[in-house]
């Protein structure tokens, strides 16, 4: 139980630093270089929404029956998000798509080794 609680505190680290690094190189330099009015720099509620459900996933993911309501639950916070996002004018398609690349990319590297026992090409 102790190293289960080690490894899912570590992956949320990596996690976090890899995200906060997406967020320096994608929406903070572009922002610092071309304008603070961009749309298409990261959108930074994407990647923190993305964080929070990673997060929340953990209480999850010990209850088999909840994993794919969840995992269809998080998709939907993510949509509405991201429309929202488009709407308000605050980012465009790119910077949405950006947003959500880094938050997969982010989640997907601390957990390579589930993820690569689980594909077969």
């Amino acid at each position: 139980m102790k190293k289960r609680v080690y490894l899912q505190i570590k992956k949320i680290l990596i996690t976090s630093l890899i995200m906060l690094l997406g967020l320096l190189i994608f929406k903070f330099l572009p922002m610092f270089l071309f304008n603070r009015n961009i749309l298409f720099d990261a959108s930074m509620h994407v990647i923190i929404a993305s964080f929070i459900l990673y997060i929340i996933y953990f209480f999850i993911d010990q209850n088999n029956s909840w994993k794919i309501p969840y995992l269809i639950f998080s998709f939907l916070i993510l949509i509405i998000i991201s429309i929202q996002r488009i709407i308000s004018n605050a980012h465009n398609d790119i910077g949405i798509l950006i947003g959500l690349l880094i938050s997969i990319i982010s989640i997907a590297i601390p957990n390579w080794k589930k993820i690569k026992d689980k594909l077969n090409f």
